[in-house]
């Protein structure tokens, strides 16, 4: 498969920099777009010709990886260099580009511009099982949690309100024969918008699943490895 490009246009300052577009899907771009389908946003502003693309992190415990990691697979993938704003009143930090090309062609490979909604996987990441499980990996950075409870019991969790996307790990966590049951949804209350909203999640219980999602899907934060390594009194995944 070969993405079209032909139509995408780049800015002067694409130019500049450089910009590379990947003509072909790769681990490390379906990668790429699960950092982005978990914290991230891309969207375009008329008003103000500009091209924003944002990762967003807390800052005590995402700064490596998104300063370092993340920063690293962008430079790899699209040569580029992000820029970063850490907020002063709370604990939180975004990665930052303005690119009209890298923006127009996240949309054009099946990122969803502005608020994502209920987004579903791309076809080219679904339907490959090595693209999915590196789908997974940038998911599992972004957008799950994992903690253990006193008796050093792992789980793992992945929330979103998007149902299609739920669904499609779901489906490839069956697959992979994870023991799990279906997903379910929570009811949750926003103060922001005084609104109740729906959450979809799925949990991975147990030894087995963590040895399971090491082995096949791993992470790369170091807020999750450092959980793995310590647990509450010290871990070590079970055989």
């Amino acid at each position: 498969m070969k993405f079209d490009l032909s139509s995408i246009e780049l800015s002067k300052n694409d130019i500049k920099r450089n910009l590379k577009l990947p003509e072909y899907p790769s681990k490390e771009l379906a990668e790429f777009m699960g950092i982005m389908f978990g914290d991230g946003f891309a969207n375009y502003y008329p008003y103000q010709h500009k091209y924003l693309l944002e990762i967003a992190g807390d800052s005590r415990f995402d700064k490596d990886f998104l300063k370092n990691y993340a920063k690293n697979l962008i430079n790899d993938l699209f040569n580029l260099e992000p820029s970063f704003y850490l907020s002063k009143t709370r604990n939180s930090m975004n990665l930052r580009i303005i690119s009209k090309g890298l923006i127009t062609y996240l949309f054009r490979i099946g990122f969803k511009n502005g608020k994502k909604g209920q987004i579903e996987v791309p076809f080219w990441i679904s339907s490959n099982r090595d693209l999915m499980l590196s789908f997974l990996k940038g998911i599992a950075d972004t957008d799950c949690s994992i903690h253990f409870r006193e008796n050093k019991y792992p789980i793992i969790t992945f929330g979103s309100i998007s149902k299609p996307l739920v669904s499609d790990v779901f489906n490839v966590l069956k697959k992979e024969q994870f023991e799990l049951n279906n997903f379910y949804k929570e009811t949750r209350f926003d103060r922001r918008t005084n609104k109740n909203y729906t959450i979809y999640k799925i949990r991975l219980n147990g030894h087995k699943n963590l040895k399971n999602w090491m082995k096949l899907i791993s992470f790369r934060n170091s807020r999750h490895l450092n959980k793995i390594k310590l647990g509450p009194l010290g871990f070590e995944p079970r055989s």
